[in-house]
């Protein structure tokens, strides 16, 4: 699936066909509130309020996390209103949909094109009509702001990471007011909308560029000082974390380097996910859509994922590669489960302390990444808000 280098995008994460990640999330999460303005109300906010297209939400990073994590929390718990075969609401991996439109009675809402990404949500050009996975462009004359907010509501089928993406272009939304957003990134008044350059109009997709947040996201302090002590699989201790993380920034967690070698088929190669707060336990949860855990139980599902076999899925996309050729044969012996050059099983232990590897010129390195913590630009957000 798309993935980012380290430096730019954020990388794809698409479960396996047959098992599904499980919410083990068994306690409340304490995320920041926002914070208390000290200076009055900006000049965005004088304008218009929220009920007129004004800011909904203080542009403060702790707001903007919470704002992003509630997001993610409605994303998983409330998908729809009718239950886990709402086929008509909320975000859904395309398997999941696939089996709910068949479980609903519905099998003739499925269709095979929605592998690459789909939304009932009229105001985009549906990733299947271009040929660009999981990628929607808004279309001439839609207001953005509502666009995204229908995305959202679903059904949409998508990933982790369009979703994250789509959350935080929520997120700016809601810090910035529908109108300005609209203004910016595709709207309903005519005029306006053809003042809005062709490369600034809103796509949701799996990957950062080209979205409304490319240029409002910056690393994290954990990751800047996580690459500043090891590169790009840098880390930094715990106490750190626990210092340092605010609900609602987002991170990465890999499987063991070698999944993709096993499972082609687009499986649980990582999980991109929001930092949720503690439970309480203490322990540090975090979010994806469809997953929410610790970090030990985080690694515990990607273990579950390798461990299992290859399904029809992967061979399917083997055999579109031409990797698979058939009678067990393998065009690419990287592949062939015969070969040895991936483990059949592997523990959790040796997906932490797996050494980097790369496939399709991508390399990875099992466990949480910590620099690949990404948030958005709170003193950015606000210079928008503010600006007239």
């Amino acid at each position: 699936m798309a993935e980012r280098d380290t430096q730019t995008e954020r990388r794809s994460h698409a479960e396996t066909e047959t098992a599904p990640p499980v919410a083990t999330e068994t306690a409340p999460v304490s995320s920041a509130a926002p914070l208390p303005s000290t200076h009055g109300p900006s000049a965005s906010d004088r304008a218009f309020g929220p009920q007129t297209g004004g800011p909904e939400i203080e542009a403060t990073p702790e707001a903007l996390g919470k704002h992003t994590a509630d997001g993610m929390k409605k994303a998983n718990v409330e998908p729809g209103s009718g239950g886990q075969n709402d086929i008509n609401h909320g975000i859904h991996y395309w398997y999941n949909y696939q089996r709910q439109c068949e479980d609903s009675g519905h099998p003739e809402m499925w269709k095979d094109e929605y592998r690459h990404g789909h939304t009932q949500a009229g105001q985009f050009v549906q990733p299947h009509q271009k040929n660009a996975f999981m990628d929607w462009e808004l279309k001439k004359g839609q207001s953005a702001s509502q666009g995204i907010k229908d995305w959202l509501s679903g059904a949409t089928i998508a990933e982790c990471l369009s979703t994250v993406i789509a959350l935080e272009i929520d997120t700016l939304r809601a810090s910035i007011g529908d109108k300005k957003f609209d203004k910016m990134f595709g709207s309903a008044d005519a005029k306006e909308d053809a003042a809005i350059p062709a490369d600034h109009r809103m796509h949701v997709r799996a990957g950062i560029q080209g979205t409304p947040v490319a240029n409002y996201m910056k690393a994290t302090t954990v990751a800047q000082e996580a690459a500043a002590k090891g590169g790009e699989f840098g880390t930094v201790e715990p106490a750190q974390l626990d210092k340092d993380l605010i609900p609602g920034q987002w991170y990465y967690f890999y499987n063991h380097p070698k999944y993709l070698l096993k499972h082609p088929g687009g499986a649980w190669q990582g999980e991109n996910a929001l930092y949720m707060g503690k439970n309480e336990a203490g322990e540090r949860l975090w979010s994806g859509l469809g997953a929410t855990a610790t970090e030990d139980a985080m690694t515990d599902e990607m273990v579950r994922a390798y461990n299992s076999p290859r399904n029809d899925y992967d061979h399917r996309m083997l055999k579109e590669q031409g990797i698979e050729t058939g009678e067990g044969k393998y065009s690419d012996p990287l592949y062939d489960p015969k070969a040895g050059s991936f483990p059949e099983t592997v523990t959790k232990q040796e997906i932490l302390k797996s050494q980097p590897y790369s496939i399709g010129g991508a390399t990875r390195k099992g466990g949480f990444l910590a620099t690949a913590g990404e948030e958005l630009d709170a003193k950015k957000v606000k210079d928008t808000r503010d600006k007239e």
